[in-house]
């Protein structure tokens, strides 16, 4: 009797054999041209809580996700769903934006119950099934660093629509703090592109905003600037502003690019900007750009066909499909982005215990699930 990929997928048992699955690693990683195989990242993010509309929060509720969020979660069957999906590559966070590892981690909190070990398992059946591994570590927060040092968050970055502990500034010893995490992780698993989220300076508003001045600013700007740090943001002018925040940017970048080359030479780096338009002052030219093995915009607008225009040869570019509101990324976008090479990456969230994503994703899942499934060549 015929047997056809849904119905293999339907066994656990049968799962890690398909011979399809070792043909995604390939095909996963082709050259930037081959724009008919791209990389396909959907997950269900462990970053956030998502509840659905109810009488009590009209319009849901979102909040970080906390360790204990996600003990009851099987790594079996959220790689089932993702490969179901029309993924050819497995995604899951090794640290949460709220501040905990989803690995048995030495350097702070870790999740619970069956999240303790999810990262790992899933490693594994990735590994097993021939599919290549993404995962993902903040570059700027962390709520459970920021109660426990709030000298290295930059004034006025809390956030209240997003409920965490703020940004962190790139001149601080949190930095250290993240190459370290992404030492002790990559050194026992080489994933083969490590996403770093929120590569920023302060608020998510265009060109970061006015450098506040504070005590981790007083030395790196004297030694960038040439001048003493006024005390008002308003005394330091907009040329400055930005010659330092690139400067301090640039900084942090090759201290995270290092510690992932120098961890796992193998492994590929790309950066999550809160880019606002295409060719942004802060980011034209910047060594981020230009040194990362691919760009991502998490959005599907102009700003991709900016970072298509300005990326080196082998660069690859990632287009967000699904995650974004307000339009900003839009699943019905995806053929335009097939044709000049994009990969497309996607997010949605559901409530604990359960990663399933609540109903409001509806209708971008279902289709964002066929352009998965029309341009993955194995399906």
């Amino acid at each position: 009797m015929n047997t056809n990929r849904r119905q293999f997928l339907r066994s656990s048992s049968t799962l890690l054999a398909l011979p399809w699955l070792e043909e995604l690693s390939a095909a996963a990683n082709p050259a930037p041209s081959r724009s008919h195989e791209p990389m396909l990242v959907f997950n269900c993010d462990f970053n956030w809580a998502r509840y659905t509309k109810s009488k009590e929060h009209p319009e849901g509720l979102q909040r970080p996700a906390t360790p204990e969020d996600w003990a009851q979660v099987d790594a079996r069957e959220y790689f089932k769903y993702h490969v179901e999906f029309g993924n050819n590559v497995t995604y899951c966070q090794a640290w949460c934006s709220y501040g905990f590892a989803l690995y048995p981690s030495k350097l702070g909190p870790t999740g619970k119950g069956k999240a303790a070990t999810l990262f790992p398992d899933l490693y594994r059946l990735s590994r097993e099934a021939g599919l290549p591994v993404w995962s993902y570590i903040s570059s700027s927060s962390d709520f459970y660093a920021a109660q426990e040092h709030p000298e290295w968050l930059i004034p006025g970055t809390i956030p209240k629509s997003y409920g965490h502990g703020g940004f962190m500034g790139p001149e601080t010893p949190y930095v250290d703090v993240v190459c370290r995490r992404i030492e002790e992780f990559l050194r026992q698993w080489p994933v083969d592109w490590l996403l770093l989220d929120w590569f920023t300076y302060g608020p998510l508003v265009p060109n970061g905003g006015p450098v506040q001045p504070t005590e981790f600013v007083k030395k790196p700007f004297h030694r960038i600037i040439g001048r003493p740090m006024p005390e008002k943001a308003e005394d330091i002018t907009m040329a400055e502003n930005l010659l330092y925040k690139r400067t301090v940017l640039a900084e942090q970048f090759r201290k995270l690019h290092a510690a992932v080359k120098g961890a796992s030479p193998k492994t590929k780096v790309i950066f999550n900007v809160p880019y606002h338009r295409p060719a942004e002052e802060l980011w034209v030219d910047h060594p981020m750009l230009k040194e990362s093995d691919g760009l991502f915009a998490e959005s599907s607008d102009d700003v991709v066909g900016w970072l298509l225009d300005v990326r080196r040869p082998d660069q690859r570019v990632m287009t967000t499909v699904i995650g974004r509101g307000k339009g900003l990324s839009r699943p019905d976008t995806w053929k335009k982005w097939h044709d000049r090479g994009c990969d497309f990456f996607g997010y949605a969230h559901g409530t604990p215990p359960g990663f399933l994503p609540v109903p409001e994703f509806d209708e971008d899942l279902t289709a964002t699930r066929k352009a998965f499934q029309q341009m993955n060549p194995k399906l």
